[in-house]
Parts: C-alpha cells; sequence; structure tokens
C-alpha cells in the first residue's frame, strides 16, 4: 500500500487491525486498515500534534485535514464537544473508518467528509494537520494554502511535520507566503508548526457555551459549532452540527428584534404554506441584553455568481409568491424608498465625479415621488448574497428577517442591481416583471433609490469614487432596456 493512503480510492484489500489512543481523559481502540495512513499505529508525529497543539475552544469549528482514520478528529472531539471537527480526506476508506471510530466514540461533534462536501461559505477557527508530505511539494503548498484561505478571523492552524521531511522550510515559506509561522514544540524528529492567527480580530459576537445552552433547550438537541457561515454583512452566522442534523444560528443585536424576530417566525409559516423557498425557522429568542438569536434548518447550496435566464426565473416565481402573504405595516420598505427621494436628497452635495450620475437618477423620477403600492411581503435585501442555487437553480432564499411591506417591484430592482449586466436576457426578464409588478414610474423610483445608495455609500477614496461610478453607470443602463 505504500504511496497510495493519499489516493481516492487505495488499491490492495482493506485487512482492518486495532490501535490504541491513549491521551488525558481519552483512552479508546481506533479502527485502521491498509491503505489508511498509519495503519499500523497512531503516527508519532500525530501524537506530538494531540499532545502538544491546544484543544479546540468551546463552540469553535475546527478541520482536520488528511484526518486518516480520525486520531486527531475523534481525540479533539472527545476533548471539546461543543466544539466541531470536520474531518476531511480525499482517501474514501479513510474516511469510513473515521466514520466507524466516531460513532465507536458516541460523538456527535465529528463529521467525515470529502473537501467537496464542506461548505463553500463555512470558516474554520483552526486547522490541524498531519499533512500528507508525499504528495509532492506543489501539491501540499495549494493544499495548505487553500485551507489555511478558510480560516475565520483570528483562527490559526497547528501543523506536524517531520523535520528531515522539509518542517523549517515550509514554515518559511508560509511566512514569506502570507501566513506567519513559528514553531511551537518539536519532539521526537517533529515540529510543531504554529500558523499564527490572520490578520483581524475574530467576531466579537460568536455564540458562547452560555448561548449554545439557551439554543439546546428551545430545539431539544445537543449542538456543536461546525463553523462561521461568511457572505452576509454584520451579523455573526455560525452552522451548528448534531450528528446529521445541521442548524444555522444567526445572531440579532438591538430590542427591535425580539418582536421582530417572532413576526418573522409566523410569516415563515405562512410563505411555506404557500411554496416559498426560505428554511423554517426552528427557533429564536433572547441571549441577554439586547442580543437574540434566530435558529433556522440548513440549506445546501451556494450563492450564484451571477444570473442567467434559468435562474431568474426561479427567482421570478419566488417573489411572485410574495403576494401570498401580507405582513403589518411596522416596516414599510415603499414608504422608506418614498421619504428617501423626497427627503432632500436632489439638495446633497456630491462629489463632482459622482454629481453628474446623481442628477441622472434623479431625472428618473417627478419631484415629489408619489407613494408606492404596498402591502405585499418585501424581502429588503434580495440579492445574489442572499439565495442559495445547487446545479444552477435557486434551492433557498434566506437572511428575510429584516423583511417589512411594499411592492415586489422592490425586491426585483435589487435583485437586478445585485446581478448586473452579465446576462442581457436575465436582466430584461427581471426588468419586464418588476414593472408589471407594479409599473414603470414605481420601477423607476426603486431604480433611482438603487442607484442613488451606491453614490452615497462612499467616502473620499478615488478607487471607491471609480467604482461607485461604474455601479452607478451600470445602473442607469436599466432605464433605458
Amino acid at each position: 500500500m505504500a504511496g497510495d493512503y493519499w489516493q481516492r480510492e487505495p488499491s490492495g484489500p482493506a485487512t482492518e487491525r486495532s490501535v490504541a489512543l491513549n491521551l488525558p481523559g481519552v483512552s479508546l481502540q481506533l479502527t485502521t486498515a491498509a491503505g489508511v495512513f498509519g495503519a499500523q499505529r497512531i503516527d508519532h508525529g500525530t501524537m506530538v500534534l494531540l499532545r502538544q497543539a491546544p484543544t479546540p475552544a468551546a463552540c469553535s469549528g475546527v478541520v482536520d485535514l488528511g484526518t486518516g482514520y480520525g486520531p486527531i478528529a475523534v481525540g479533539m472531539g472527545m476533548r471539546e464537544p461543543s466544539s466541531g471537527v470536520w474531518a476531511v480526506d480525499v482517501n474514501l476508506r479513510a474516511l469510513e473508518l473515521t466514520r466507524r471510530n466516531v460513532a465507536a466514540a458516541h460523538l456527535t461533534n465529528v463529521v467525515a467528509a470529502e473537501p467537496d462536501e464542506v461548505p463553500a461559505a463555512l470558516r474554520f477557527d483552526r486547522l490541524y494537520s498531519n499533512p500528507p508530505i508525499k504528495i509532492g511539494q506543489d501539491d501540499l503548498r495549494s493544499l495548505l494554502t487553500g485551507w489555511l484561505g478558510r480560516l475565520a478571523d483570528g483562527g490559526d492552524g497547528y501543523l506536524v511535520v517531520k523535520q528531515t521531511m522539509g518542517a523549517d522550510g515550509l514554515g518559511r515559506w508560509l511566512t514569506d507566503t502570507g501566513y506567519p509561522t513559528l514553531r511551537a514544540a518539536s519532539k521526537q524528529g517533529y515540529r510543531l508548526l504554529h500558523v499564527a492567527a490572520r490578520t483581524g480580530q475574530a467576531p466579537r459576537d460568536a455564540l458562547t457555551a452560555v448561548d449554545l445552552a439557551v439554543v439546546n433547550r428551545a430545539t431539544g438537541r445537543r449542538w456543536s459549532v461546525l463553523g462561521r457561515l461568511s457572505g452576509g454583512r454584520s451579523d455573526s452566522v455560525q452552522l451548528l452540527g448534531s450528528g446529521a442534523a445541521r442548524l444555522v444560528v444567526k445572531i440579532k443585536q438591538g430590542a427591535w428584534w425580539e418582536s421582530q424576530l417572532a413576526r418573522f417566525a409566523d410569516l415563515v409559516e405562512g410563505l411555506r404554506a404557500a411554496g416559498y423557498p426560505t428554511p423554517p425557522v426552528l427557533g429564536h429568542g433572547s441571549l441577554g441584553g439586547d442580543r437574540f438569536y434566530l435558529a433556522t434548518e440548513y440549506v445546501p447550496g451556494s450563492q450564484p455568481a451571477g444570473m442567467d435566464v434559468a435562474l431568474a426565473r426561479d427567482v421570478l416565481a419566488a417573489v411572485g409568491l410574495h403576494a401570498a402573504v401580507h405582513p403589518s405595516p411596522i416596516r414599510d420598505w415603499s414608504a422608506m424608498i418614498t421619504l428617501f427621494l423626497n427627503g432632500g436628497i436632489a439638495e446633497h452635495r456630491f462629489p463632482p465625479q459622482l454629481a453628474e450620475l446623481a442628477r441622472q437618477a434623479l431625472d428618473l423620477v417627478p419631484n415629489p415621488v408619489p407613494a408606492l403600492p404596498t402591502g405585499d411581503f418585501v424581502h429588503g435585501d434580495l440579492s445574489t448574497r442572499n439565495i442559495l442555487v445547487r446545479a444552477g437553480r435557486l434551492s433557498a432564499v434566506i437572511d428575510a428577517e429584516g423583511f417589512g411591506t411594499g411592492t415586489r417591484t422592490i425586491d426585483l430592482v435589487s435583485m437586478l442591481a445585485s446581478t448586473g449586466l452579465q446576462d442581457r436576457a436575465a436582466a430584461e426578464l427581471l426588468i419586464e416583471q418588476a414593472i408589471a409588478a407594479s409599473d414603470e414610474s414605481v420601477f423607476h423610483a426603486c431604480l433611482a433609490h438603487q442607484v442613488l445608495k451606491a453614490l452615497l455609500s462612499v467616502g473620499d477614496d478615488p478607487p471607491q469614487l471609480a467604482s461607485a461610478a461604474e455601479r452607478a453607470r451600470g445602473l442607469l443602463t436599466f432605464a433605458q432596456m
């Protein structure tokens, strides 16, 4: 079997044996097999990492890269149950052994997965690895930088490498590549390399152990944090796991959210009854003070890079269902847009580079702008950031808790603004239906609002001004289509 443990399907029979994993507080037998790294015994380097590297912090998500049959994943998972561990390997035999070892240890916080099975939006607090040095220098470097690049702000990594197999050179290369690396320990001919925390601070409002206990009680299940989900703006969004079950938890700041999240939970029931593709709400409530949480079912999918006609039709079908519910007008997006356009924006002094574009946007609407129609459910931030796709088709609309009432044209123009002119046919379809949902004057008002928002969102930095101008020109093109 020499040399094939990094293959997806190792050659040779899977002759099994048992090896002992003994650590402080951990004593169990792990099943190994030929064709998997460390089949005869737990590798010395792996034991150096397990004994010298710190255990995961409470409520953190970590990855064990190149897990083999799972000694690192199982060891770390047992020592911190609130932390979720992704046990990643390309070797299918190794992953099946890891699943068996996880089950034998009665763990619900370890997930054995091929690399592509880990959600692309997931970011980790820590990476552990006894990396596959023998795959070759170029492949190893690509592997490590790819996964280190998925660390969350404030995250770090621990790698164990044999000194005679280039540990010191690897550490220097990582430092030169932008991942400052120090030697954390040196034992039995192995270096334990600490890849320092990435630039930036850890999110200020991640789940704590107390928070997790609240979510556990509300949902009737014991969860572990599997990582942070990227793509949002200011909220802390984390993926939780319990065996095969998945939960997305978002933390909201501000007393207003207590009643808004209760309204949202009720609204989602009506939307889903109408066939709207949004995840069910599984829990919401207070975390103390002005902190509140929203727990929704996890839906697999990724944010689309753009919009084609097929996806545009899926989005239009979803937005068509907005008319099925009529939320209370506590937050009226139509009224907010009307107030924005009538509230002195015409007198605002834009930078000279943007002033003409602002004038063109204001020329799209009368002065004053009449009240926009209202009454339908409005997502409020419908964009490619807030939809998920699988195989090019819509799988979910997410992040709708800031909903309000208004006209569906608002959401269609918002989606149009996020997609641009990458696919002209898709843009024309969205424009047609945005106008059909109300009329051309309402479409122009919503478009002017998007243009002016883009122009107001920059400072004096020349690249930012140039980017805002380019975005505004692109949006204004929609008025001529």
